[in-house]
């Protein structure tokens, strides 16, 4: 049997949504998030061990908190059909700055992980 790697996966789950694409005509990993309603365009599509991770800065405040999204899609082969696949995102909160004198109490990351469902394809030009 011959396979062939799949480039194109649309995902959902948990009040997160969204596409990876590397069908473009520059061959470029081009993703896109919607979480909780807002739009991401994905700041970096990388290939790893885990699958393709995409990364997003959902939220960045004053006192150097912020809220970064990542979500993991595996790696699909396909002989004709779409294949479904599972996958993860996790939200993940840096409060504040702990260098120097400022210091905040109690856990300076903390997790949200979702799971995600979706289904790859290959999407010819």
């Amino acid at each position: 049997m011959s396979y062939t790697a799949a480039n194109h996966w649309v995902f959902d789950g948990d009040d997160i949504s969204g596409s990876l694409d590397s069908a473009s005509v520059a061959g470029v990993l081009v993703a896109q998030i919607v979480l909780s309603g807002a739009t991401f365009e994905s700041t970096a599509v990388t290939r790893s061990d885990l699958g393709y991770e995409i990364r997003a800065i959902t939220e960045k405040s004053n006192d150097d908190s912020s809220t970064h999204l990542l979500v993991v899609v595996p790696r699909v082969n396909i002989e004709n059909e779409p294949v479904s696949f599972g996958g993860y995102a996790v939200l993940f909160t840096t409060r504040g700055n702990v260098a120097g004198d400022r210091y905040v109490h109690g856990a300076l990351e903390s997790y949200d992980v979702r799971t995600l469902s979706g289904t790859a394809s290959l999407v010819t030009s």
